[in-house]
């Protein structure tokens, strides 16, 4: 371990000092003096020796003394001189900056050139390459300023204080960590091939996936039913054999119609009345098309309309379930709120025990002096405990503002979301009523103009053939009559056939997307299970370090990671003390002493000792114990500095 201790120091024209030494000899003392006398300049004069920086760490500042109007006074050059004791053998460290002033040939006045630092070790004139690196050798900036000052490792980015942290002890391994979760199998398995955080990575992106996936179904498979025909009372299978049935009968009533037919005088009546028939098909056909057409486009509109609606109830079932843990989170918070009022209170209803005042083994009157220190020992640790109490009780009602701040947004959200829920429902009601209202509106062909013109023509063609036929024309016209209904029950077979296997397809297209959906709730369902093992991991993991770096402090305990509302685990590094954080509600006196508690391990980390300067040290009745010598700066009555030891009651 390596020991340095301050044994004297001096300023000169340093910043508001003009000449000022003190002579602790290496034990801890106390400056005290009214604000403004100086007491941080001699902090930031100790760094200026060392590294040309202020006890801020700024490099750019101005040491030289100010005159009123802020401009600097010429002619007086800063200078402070050290002398330091490392590992019980001394060192005179010295340096001065000095004003460069030159006089230019042919000309009357100087003219002012950059300062010029002058360094000395053991007056020694030193270079500065070579100072910084003597002084490196001692102790590394960085580990300086760590050592020399209660705020520094609180005042870096949680980042780093969390690396360094880290740093000071052995981490832990994954096969440590896996078989103190108590799910060894099942975690060795799933990081067998991957890191814990690469395996959360890959999780998080096929939940992603699915979750696409699996939101776009409900969709398919609606339409998918949609698409589902009317289906037939007769079987496929069925509806085969009465086609090939009926084909067979058309072969023979066609070949009746031929032997009717023999001898007909009616060949142009005939071609003129199929030639009728065939536009009259035609027509049909396309008018039946258009009005399909028509009813397609409203569909698409319904479809489109039903996805949106079905958009709409996933923000609204969102929002609904965001309410509901928003008041979950403000009963949680009251009640967490009650609870700590209740333990004000009997924490405050405590009185002093004054059977204390007593040696419990000779059972005499303790002596005044430490009759007084019980008294205020109690007094102090009732204050501590009311205070921590008061601090937890601020941040619980912050969170019971927050929970109904939320309250509010969500109920707000759900509002909105059912309005605009409301709304597509609105609208897809009217898409279905304009395609109910279309579809009855459209008018069979037979009914229209063109078909019952061309019906008209079709039907004059036959009487000329009736008028013109011989004999056996009432035979031809049984004949064809027959061919007629044969033909028709060949469609409509067709017809029903083609619906059949439509039916069928879409069925089996429906089983397919309920199967894939009950695919992908199992697949979900796993990932699920491996998140919980990760989560259980990583808590386990985080446990375990926490742990480990706590049980290097005495006073101080660190948060290294928080657990949010979505229940992910968030890295965050806070310095903890009764359950106080550092960053926010704690007092002045307890930061001071967590400071030195985290000087004291990471001392015994880097195995260097150094002077520590605790500033605002006024408002701690007790400074916390260190094996480094402390220089307390102290706010008191006293217009100009003073010196003296302190004493063990002042440093415990």
């Amino acid at each position: 371990m390596k020991v340095i201790k301050l044994i004297s120091i001096s300023y000169h024209n340093f910043k508001g000092i003009q000449d000022f030494t003190f002579e602790p000899d290496g034990e801890s003392i106390a400056i005290s003096g009214q604000n403004a006398t100086g007491k941080t300049t001699l902090f930031d004069g100790f760094t200026w020796l060392l590294f040309g920086k202020n006890s801020d760490d700024v490099k750019k500042f101005n040491p030289k003394p100010l005159n009123t109007d802020g401009t600097e006074q010429l002619g007086l050059d800063p200078e402070v001189d050290a002398t330091l004791e490392i590992d019980g053998k001394p060192v005179r460290l010295h340096r001065k900056l000095a004003e460069k002033w030159i006089k230019p040939r042919g000309q009357a006045d100087k003219q002012r050139k950059p300062d010029v630092t002058e360094l000395t070790i053991d007056d020694v004139p030193q270079k500065v390459k070579d100072f910084t690196a003597y002084i490196d050798s001692i102790i590394n900036e960085d580990s300086f300023k760590m050592l020399t000052n209660p705020f520094a490792f609180n005042s870096l980015k949680w980042q780093d204080r969390r690396e360094l942290l880290l740093s000071l002890i052995t981490d832990v391994s994954d096969d440590e960590v896996i078989e103190a979760t108590g799910k060894a199998d099942e975690l060795k398995e799933l990081l067998s091939n991957h890191t814990a955080s690469d395996m959360k990575a890959i999780i998080a992106a096929q939940r992603r996936k699915l979750k696409t996936e699996m939101d776009g179904l409900p969709n398919r498979i609606d339409e998918a039913t949609r698409a589902i025909p009317a289906e037939s009372t007769v079987s496929s299978a069925k509806l085969k054999l009465q086609l090939t049935e009926y084909k067979n009968k058309l072969t023979e009533a066609q070949q009746a119609v031929a032997m009717a037919a023999t001898g007909d005088n009616n060949a142009d009546a005939r071609n003129q009345k199929a030639q009728l028939q065939s536009s009259y098909n035609d027509l049909q056909m396309a008018y039946m098309q258009g009005n399909q057409l028509e009813l397609s486009g409203l569909m698409e509109d319904i479809n489109t309309t039903q996805k949106q609606l079905n958009d709409k109830r996933n923000v609204l079932s969102s929002a609904k379930t965001s309410l509901q843990q928003a008041k979950t989170a403000l009963e949680v918070a009251t009640t967490k709120h009650d609870e700590l009022v209740k333990k004000w209170s009997v924490i405050s209803e405590l009185k002093f025990d004054e059977d204390q005042l007593t040696c419990p083994t000779c059972g005499q009157a303790l002596q005044a002096d430490k009759q007084e220190e019980v008294r205020q020992h109690f007094n102090v640790e009732k204050s501590n405990q009311l205070e921590s109490v008061t601090a937890e009780g601020k941040q619980s009602a912050k969170n019971i503002n927050l929970a109904n701040n939320e309250i509010q947004s969500q109920t707000q959200a759900v509002e909105s979301a059912q309005a605009e829920f409301d709304q597509v429902q609105n609208r897809l009601d009217s898409l279905n009523n304009d395609y109910n209202q279309t579809k009855a509106s459209h008018t069979p062909f037979e009914e229209t103009a063109k078909a019952k013109k061309l019906q008209s023509e079709i039907d004059a063609q036959q009487r000329l053939i009736d008028t013109n036929s011989g004999d056996n024309s009432k035979a031809k016209q049984v004949a064809q009559d027959r061919a007629n209904r044969i033909q028709d029950d060949i469609d409509r077979i067709n017809v029903e056939i083609a619906n059949a296997d439509q039916v069928k397809q879409q069925q089996e297209r429906v089983k397919q997307l309920h199967a894939r959906e009950d695919e992908l709730k199992d697949v979900f369902m796993t990932l699920d299970q491996h998140s919980y093992l990760l989560d259980q991991y990583t808590r386990t993991r985080v446990t375990m370090l926490e742990k480990r770096i706590n049980k290097l402090f005495k006073l101080v305990n660190f948060k290294l990671f928080e657990i949010q509302k979505n229940g992910e685990i968030n890295e965050i590094c806070e310095a903890m003390v009764d359950g106080v954080p550092f960053s926010t509600d704690l007092n002045n006196a307890a930061r001071i002493n967590a400071g030195l508690d985290i000087i004291n391990t990471l001392s015994e980390h880097y195995q260097v000792v150094a002077p520590i300067f605790v500033d605002n040290a006024e408002s701690v009745n007790q400074i916390a114990d260190t094996e480094a010598q402390q220089i307390a700066l102290v706010v008191s009555r006293d217009k100009t500095l003073t010196i003296e030891k302190l004493t063990e009651e002042e440093v415990a």
